[in-house]
């Protein structure tokens, strides 16, 4: 009869089986875990002094989950998101890896964004204003969105983003990276095969010309219990059935439904992000 630790070492090596390194799958949409990459401010007036003062209410680092709620923003007459901060250290469980195609541009205020896509290989719709305005593989799409960095050197301004499907206190949450706390990400799970550790994640102060912000960092914690290895893969087969019946909603041109978050969503959190 095995013992527990060769019933784990077997449920894990299932899980790396199943855990896509392109996988071909389509969209789910779940609560948010997010990561404040620089300070949250507001001026306020002192009331000793009369002075207007910049005060912190969120400091960069700090982890946030992000749950829809019932209430409507009579802004947008979307429903709105209740953000709860946990702290500057959680651990959890990556479970999946995405990408999605994302542009914001300031002088119109508009978003461009794909599906959550997995290949590179697949042809996409692209979105604006809830709009269908192209289609394509991913590298096709990129180099219509000409740019180039802070140091002069050209990129596509349709930057590829990795969406992450982790397991925080037991509850499913989607997690979405770019720039350097993407390319952090990649580095880690270059060694680790996410889904069969707990991840340990924080972050790190950043600097790039006098421009400071917080980059997330991953660290392995401990492997999965035998418990938490049955749930991860049970999930993890949920994923991949789900998606995978939903795949053919963009093979042909796709529903507005296929936009994740709304413009004012997106603007609000491309601010906050595209300093570094």
């Amino acid at each position: 009869m095995k013992n527990s630790k060769e019933l784990v070492s077997g449920v894990l090596e299932a899980i790396k089986n199943e855990y896509p390194q392109d996988a071909r799958i389509q969209r789910i949409m779940l609560p948010r875990l997010s990561m404040v990459s620089q300070d949250v401010t507001a001026e306020k007036k002192n009331s000793k002094t009369g002075k207007k003062e910049i005060q912190i209410i969120t400091e960069a680092g700090t982890f946030l989950t992000e749950v829809q709620t019932d209430k409507i923003d009579p802004d947008t007459e979307k429903k709105i998101w209740e953000k709860t901060e946990i702290g500057n250290e959680i651990d959890v469980i990556i479970l999946y890896q995405r990408k999605q195609l994302r542009y914001y541009d300031k002088s119109t205020e508009k978003f461009t964004s794909s599906p959550v896509y997995d290949t590179n290989d697949e042809v996409l719709p692209l979105f604006c204003d809830g709009k269908e305005i192209d289609r394509g593989i991913p590298a096709d799409l990129k180099v219509k969105y000409p740019g180039v960095t802070a140091k002069g050197r050209p990129k596509s301004n349709l930057e590829e983003t990795k969406v992450l499907y982790v397991s925080y206190k037991g509850n499913p949450y989607q997690l979405n990276l770019r720039g350097t706390s993407m390319y952090a990400f990649q580095d880690y799970a270059r060694n680790v095969v996410p889904p069969t550790a707990v991840t340990t994640l924080n972050s790190e102060n950043k600097d790039n010309g006098g421009i400071t912000w917080n980059q997330m960092t991953f660290k392995v914690k401990r492997q999965l219990t035998e418990d938490e290895a049955d749930k991860s893969l049970a999930y993890i087969r949920d994923v991949k059935s789900v998606i995978m019946a939903k795949k053919a909603q963009y093979i042909t041109p796709a529903p507005i439904h296929l936009v994740e978050e709304s413009e004012k969503e997106y603007t609000d959190r491309m601010k906050l992000l595209e300093s570094f």
